[in-house]
């Protein structure tokens, strides 16, 4: 992406930990993706939440550095999908305007993103390859296959 990321550190469990640092101080953040079919993947991210030990996806931190947290996001599914290339991961938003935050993401930085993978809108029942200016509900990614060439 056009924009720095935060150094993560990743963990065997499909994790990736990172802290966005702004004027709210410095705040822990956790990406997780979680198998829930076969070569499906649903992306989790949000702040860690110590008292429970877990991540709490809905929170607002607010810590003024939007695009870098997104782009370490962006940095953890590239990451994660060169470990396992045959992955497809959803991502949606705890809430509508999240899930919007992710699409204007997504749409920003597209021309770049589609360098790596291919990405598909779900709206009105139906998956789609993205395109900007429609409002969809979730998304997906793969990466693209790499197409090797024999030499004769």
């Amino acid at each position: 992406m056009k924009y720095p990321r935060y150094p993560v550190e990743a963990s065997d469990d499909y994790t990736y930990d990172f802290f966005s640092e702004g004027p709210r101080g410095r705040i822990r953040k956790a990406v997780f993706y979680l198998q829930i079919g076969k070569n499906l993947f649903n992306l989790g991210f949000g702040d860690w939440n110590e008292e429970l030990q877990d991540l709490d996806d809905s929170s607002r931190s607010n810590n003024g550095d939007r695009d870098k947290v997104l782009a370490t996001v962006a940095f953890t599914a590239l990451d994660f999908t060169s470990k396992f290339p045959d992955a497809r991961v959803l991502a949606v938003g705890s809430t509508s305007a999240r899930t919007r935050l992710y699409q204007m993401g997504i749409a920003d930085n597209l021309l770049e993103i589609n360098k790596n993978f291919e990405v598909e809108g779900f709206l009105e029942g139906l998956w789609q390859p993205f395109q900007r200016g429609r409002n969809y509900e979730a998304f997906l990614i793969k990466r693209k296959q790499i197409r090797k060439f024999e030499l004769l």
